[in-house]
C-alpha cells in the first residue's frame, strides 16, 4: 500500500490514501501498520480528521 491508492473500507466507503505508517519505519520490509485517507464520497461514522487508522478496516486496495 502507498499514497496515492484507492481504498475501500469493510462499509464499502472510498477514499484516497494521503499517509502510510510502518511498523518499523527504519526497516525497508515493514508492514503498514496504519494509515491516512481523503474521503471521496462520505466519510465513515468512526473517521475523524487526521486519524491514522489500521489497515484492518480496508477491505481491498482498488487501485495502486
Amino acid at each position: 500500500m502507498k499514497i496515492g491508492d484507492l481504498i475501500e473500507t469493510n462499509k464499502g466507503e472510498r477514499g484516497i490514501v494521503t499517509y502510510v505508517k510502518y511498523m518499523y519505519p527504519d526497516h525497508p520490509n515493514s508492514p503498514v501498520d496504519g494509515v491516512k485517507v481523503r474521503w471521496v464520497d462520505k466519510a465513515p461514522d468512526w473517521h475523524r480528521e487526521g486519524l491514522v487508522f489500521s489497515t484492518f478496516a480496508i477491505k481491498e486496495v482498488l487501485s495502486s
